[in-house]
């Protein structure tokens, strides 16, 4: 009975040690100075507009043309609803993954997300021209 215990204790014991057994790289936590997320940083003077697609993403519209995407990463409650948000604080630039916004009336407290760069879909040619 004690070696059926035994060799159940030493067959934990082995699972355990490979359950932490990986070929991929340890995570950290250096971004080599960049900020957290992907590296995009928006100035917020060259912000033209954002448009809130739903309570999870906001396009920011820059004044050269470029548009970005953010997406967050818990829904915003009452943001699509509201059609409005405010920056936490007066900062030059937003990053991704490091900005509050405020919805406007209902007051909600939501984390933006990562930045992507956004195009606009371009519709397929009209095949019946000739």
């Amino acid at each position: 009975m004690s070696s059926t215990r035994n060799r159940a204790a030493f067959l934990a014991i082995g699972l355990l040690a490979l359950a932490g057994c990986s070929d991929d790289p340890a995570p950290t936590d250096d971004t080599g100075g960049l900020p957290p997320g992907n590296g995009i940083c928006l100035s917020v003077p060259q912000i033209d507009h954002t448009e809130i697609m739903s309570d999870k993403a906001i396009i920011f519209v820059m004044k050269d043309g470029k548009t970005y995407t953010n997406t967050m990463p818990i829904a915003c409650p009452s943001l699509t609803m509201e059609k409005g948000f405010t920056y936490l604080n007066d900062a030059i630039e937003i990053c991704s993954n490091a900005q509050t916004i405020r919805v406007l009336r209902s007051g909600n407290y939501c984390e933006l997300g990562q930045f992507t760069p956004f195009q606009t879909p371009k519709l397929p040619a009209d095949s019946s021209k000739p």
